[in-house]
């Protein structure tokens, strides 16, 4: 059962305070899957002995077991949004143009400048990542290799702490996480940050400890819990990558064709 339903079945039996956090969190669903008690009660201006009440009155064993329901109810929307008679192929290229397009309209060119201008100042170039983040991570190692720009992917917890502790004031790392809350690639940003690293943040959460993190922080349109190992989290990172690219070409002057046509005559000598 939906969390706004469990709500209004018990709405009567909560006190003011309590129905005024519970509205908060029906209207900021996906916020709150996110949420620490702490943060949660500080948006609210409520104690965190209130929170853990109204989780136990509206049968939740905690604020953790809450939080899974209101990402479990998230997954369930886009399903309904798309049932229907339209084919699979036609709801899947939907859900793929969606997450470009909104990830477009979150851009802010102000902030999208100071990206590639680090990038473009940059001695050395990391990009942490997890899980799916991960193989984006090594996505945007390839495309901008393709462009001239050289950078390291790296998706092993344990060696982002050993290469960001390598990392000093010339150096930049790209951290991609969905939610904005990856705990190991958080983690290793800080650490890159302590050495002296700029760090360009990549999330869906511009509040989230990761954008907090950066000196440059872009957003994705596209959430972790709404789409675990879904396509549309990747496109939406996979499109930024693109659009950092071509923006760094335009900066750098960059001469493409020459690029391509060097690694070509190359990799041509390798046919057998």
């Amino acid at each position: 059962m939906e969390f706004i339903q469990i709500y209004n079945q018990n709405k009567d039996k909560l006190t003011k305070s309590e129905n005024k956090l519970a509205n908060y969190i029906a209207s900021h669903t996906e916020r709150v899957i996110y949420d620490t008690i702490k943060s949660l009660g500080k948006a609210t201006n409520t104690g965190d002995a209130t929170i853990v009440r109204l989780c136990k009155k509206l049968g939740y064993s905690g604020f953790s077991d809450l939080k899974i329901a209101l990402a479990q109810d998230s997954m369930m929307i886009p399903a309904k949004e798309h049932a229907g008679e339209e084919t699979t192929f036609e709801s899947s290229s939907k859900i793929l143009v969606a997450s470009i397009q909104k990830t477009e309209e979150l851009i802010n060119p102000v902030t999208l400048n100071k990206a590639v201008e680090l990038l473009a100042q940059a001695k050395r170039i990391h990009i942490f990542g997890l899980g799916h983040s991960g193989e984006s991570a090594r996505d945007y190692e390839r495309t901008w290799l393709r462009i001239g720009l050289i950078a390291n992917a790296e998706s092993d917890p344990h060696i982002q702490v050993q290469v960001a502790t390598l990392l000093n004031k010339d150096d930049v790392v790209v951290g991609l996480s969905l939610s904005g809350h990856t705990k190991d690639t958080y983690q290793s940003l800080k650490v890159a940050q302590k050495y002296g690293a700029k760090i360009i943040s990549i999330t869906n959460d511009l509040s989230s400890p990761i954008a907090q993190l950066g000196d440059v922080s872009l957003q994705t349109s596209v959430s972790e819990f709404m789409n675990i190992g879904t396509v549309a989290g990747q496109v939406s990172q996979l499109y930024l990558c693109d659009v950092l690219a071509r923006e760094y070409e335009k900066l750098n002057k960059v001469d493409v064709d020459k690029i391509k046509e060097r690694a070509l005559s190359e990799v041509m000598k390798k046919s057998i």
